[in-house]
């Protein structure tokens, strides 16, 4: 059953697509509607939870994104495994390798054994997502160096892509490819089964302003991030390397501006979890699911959102 709890998942953000008004409804085609080409992208993950009432044996439910660090370790953001008083206690699967979530031969599955996240990001008031970030570790490793569907995305350097350094990055994710605005209302459409990305250029708008700790992305043609890509990454292609995590967007439509968290405010946090350290105080709090098994369940039961974009 979905908790309510769950239900918050839904919360996150998503890729977008280039924006097209026509009668109030605004239709987002990310970079003219390109989808990931294989090979690219390769860190991406979907995290998933089963959900079981949604038909005789249920489908595998998209709710956020992430990224992989190494064969046991997942960055996401927080506000899609807790609120802001305490863990969601919904179970976690992660799917890698795969840019289409509906072909279920294609993806590596691996259960979420413990989450990690900053402490302070209980203190977070309502609307607030400062420390927005979290650490899942896996049950079983991934097949790294062995399995070409999947790689490693680099950590930055302390202080890396800090303002005043500004350049072109890419965001990319499984979240809604639509939006409505209705009678002064947003309706969102369905998730992407499909890999999607758009380029963003970072550090170049501060409205609404981003802390140190944040970093805002500007897309290029007021397209952007949306629901159902939180957590997922934001990266330097040129280096493989993780700049930030999918946090919030800025205005009641997606697009224009998104917050990011900036990783390299949090190398501390990130390399002492992956260290494994048992510390449960200023550094990070856990929580841990010792007898928790979906994977095989989210391996076999079909995609929740089956229609593409262009399938409609």
């Amino acid at each position: 059953m979905l908790t309510k709890s769950l239900l918050c998942l839904f919360l996150g953000l998503l890729m977008s697509c280039a924006v097209s008004d026509v009668s109030a409804r605004i239709v987002q085609r990310i970079v003219g509607g390109h989808h990931a080409q294989p090979g690219r992208f390769k860190h991406q993950v979907s995290l998933e939870s089963w959900d079981y009432y949604s038909g005789t044996t249920g489908c595998a439910l998209h709710f956020c994104g992430g990224s992989i660090l190494d064969e046991r370790h997942i960055l996401t953001a927080a506000h899609c495994v807790a609120d802001h008083s305490s863990f969601n206690f919904a179970r976690i699967t992660i799917v890698a390798g795969t840019r289409d979530l509906r072909n279920k031969s294609s993806g590596i599955y691996r259960d979420v054994d413990r989450i990690y996240l900053p402490p302070t990001y209980f203190l977070n008031a309502p609307q607030e997502e400062n420390d927005d970030i979290a650490l899942l570790r896996l049950r079983r490793p991934l097949p790294l160096g062995t399995d070409e569907r999947i790689r490693a995305v680099n950590l930055p350097k302390f202080d890396q892509y800090k303002p005043p350094a500004k350049r072109l990055a890419t965001m990319s994710g499984f979240g809604i490819y639509s939006q409505d605005k209705q009678g002064g209302q947003v309706v969102f459409g369905k998730m992407s089964p499909r890999l999607k990305y758009i380029v963003g250029r970072i550090n170049e708008s501060n409205d609404p302003p981003c802390t140190e700790k944040q970093v805002c992305v500007q897309t290029v043609t007021d397209q952007g991030p949306c629901k159902g890509d939180s957590g997922g990454p934001l990266t330097d292609e040129s280096t493989n390397t993780l700049i930030g995590v999918a946090s919030t967007k800025t205005r009641e439509l997606c697009g224009t501006v998104t917050k990011y968290t900036r990783v390299s405010e949090y190398l501390d946090f990130i390399n002492k979890a992956m260290a494994g350290m048992e510390y449960n105080g200023n550094l990070f709090k856990y929580i841990e699911y010792k007898d928790f098994k979906q994977e095989g369940i989210i391996e076999k039961v079909p995609y929740c959102h089956q229609v593409a974009e262009e399938e409609e």
